[in-house]
């Protein structure tokens, strides 16, 4: 996911280099975690993701599908 919310004051964050390692899930209320992946162009995407094996049923795990 890309938005997240800020541990202290709630207000929305989005994925970037600059962004806190921890923020809150919008969907769920859960703790999230920052990550980044490399493409094969040299350029970091960044996102959030759950901690690994928590808050399994959160709607923000899966993409939402385009109508």
């Amino acid at each position: 996911m890309k938005i997240a919310y800020h541990l202290d004051n709630q207000q929305p964050i989005s994925a970037c280099a600059a962004a806190p390692q921890r923020a809150v899930c919008p969907h769920c209320g859960g703790i999230v975690m920052l990550r980044q992946r490399q493409r094969m162009d040299g350029e970091r995407i960044y996102f959030w993701r759950h901690l690994d094996n928590r808050n399994r049923v959160c709607n923000g795990r899966s993409r939402p599908v385009k109508a």
